[in-house]
């Protein structure tokens, strides 16, 4: 195979991250992380910041909250983690918002062939059953969720994960992510990935030296269908 043939078929997959790259869950997660907290007699926190706290999953976004209480990491912790899920799992969805040009990049991709997956470290059963709520699980052909028996990214296992089950090579798979996190497991695979601008990162996504930023996720096609644009620009 020349190297011109190889890049017109690659990438063979795309992997998404999931929240701050496909949808902006923020207020859903704030509104259970309040719940919990509040349970335990905790001060609440305003949407903004708990968009900073989300990042790592749901133990690391209770780690962050007790942190900006100046709270210790003890048992009350582990209260609020499970009080997290336990809320979250009953309201995945209710004020959650899929970005714009989401739907439009999926079909597209889906359309041109590519197997399309998703990578996250929200929990497997709160994921799926937000998917289904948003209408979003039938874009995707493989879902790797967070489970008590995986770690989280930036560890690559649950990327890795993802792509054997596209039975897709690493090199030939692409990551959207929006975060270090993202950007770090797809790093330890050699796996290409591209950070979407708009997510939940505390930094911008250009200081993480991904191997492309996307302003917004339809700028996606343009990236991987060039020749598609210019017929458009036409």
């Amino acid at each position: 195979m020349t190297e011109s043939s190889k890049a017109k078929e690659w990438p063979r997959a795309v992997i998404m991250d999931l929240d701050g790259t496909l949808i902006d869950s923020a207020p859903d997660i704030a509104n259970a992380l309040n719940k919990a907290i509040a349970d335990e007699g905790i001060d609440t926190f305003s949407l903004e910041e708990v968009r900073f706290m989300i990042g790592g999953g749901v133990p690391k976004l209770v780690e962050r909250a007790f942190d900006a209480r100046s709270l210790p990491h003890d048992d009350k912790m582990q209260a609020v983690i499970a009080g997290v899920m336990s809320y979250y799992i009953d309201v995945p969805a209710a004020n959650t918002t899929i970005y714009e040009g989401v739907v439009e990049t999926l079909t597209t991709l889906r359309a041109k062939g590519l197997k399309v997956g998703l990578c996250t470290n929200k929990p497997q059963n709160i994921t799926e059953k937000a998917l289904n709520e948003l209408g979003l699980t039938a874009y995707f052909d493989a879902i790797v969720g967070g489970t008590a028996d995986t770690p989280r990214k930036p560890d690559p296992l649950t990327l890795k994960m993802a792509a054997d089950q596209l039975g897709t090579p690493v090199d030939d798979c692409l990551l959207v992510g929006d975060s270090g996190a993202d950007k770090g497991a797809a790093e330890a695979l050699g796996m290409t990935v591209f950070l979407v601008e708009y997510g939940y990162c505390k930094t911008p996504v250009s200081e993480l030296n991904p191997d492309g930023t996307l302003p917004k996720m339809s700028d996606l096609l343009e990236r991987l269908f060039p020749a598609d644009a210019l017929q458009v620009r036409g």
